[in-house]
C-alpha cells in the first residue's frame, strides 16, 4: 500500500489512500489476546458450536483479527497471552454435507522439559 495500511484480507483498492499498488503478507503465526467473550447464541450455521470463544488476535504489526478460539476452556483464558493460528473445522453445511476448514487460535502449547 502506497500509505503503509495494513488491511485483513485483501484488498485490490487500499481502503484508506484509494491505491491500487496492493501486496500481500502472509498472516502471522502468532499474536497476543487483547480482548475475548463467549458466543452463547451463535450465528446460523453454528448453532452446535455454541457456546464457543472468540478473541481480538492482535499481531507485532498492529494488525488485529477477530477469531474463533479453540483447544481451551473460555475460563483459561486471559488478556494478554499468547496464541497461535492452527487449521480446525469451522462448520458443516447441512445441505450439502461439505465440510467448511479455516483458521482459528488457541493459546501456545507450551513443550515439556
Amino acid at each position: 500500500m502506497d500509505c503503509g495500511a495494513i488491511h485483513h484480507y485483501r484488498a485490490r483498492r487500499c481502503r484508506r489512500c484509494g491505491s491500487t499498488r496492493t501486496g500481500e503478507d502472509p498472516l502471522p503465526e502468532r499474536g497476543r489476546l487483547v480482548a475475548f467473550t463467549t458466543v452463547r447464541v451463535p450465528l446460523q450455521g453454528y448453532e452446535n458450536n455454541a457456546p464457543y470463544p472468540v478473541g481480538i488476535i492482535e499481531f507485532d504489526d498492529g494488525t488485529k483479527i477477530l477469531a474463533t478460539i479453540t483447544d481451551c476452556e473460555p475460563e483459561d483464558l486471559k488478556e494478554g497471552m499468547i496464541m497461535e493460528r492452527v487449521f480446525r473445522k469451522i462448520a458443516d453445511d447441512g445441505d450439502s454435507g461439505i465440510i467448511i476448514y479455516g483458521f482459528k487460535f488457541r493459546p501456545v502449547v507450551t513443550q515439556g522439559k
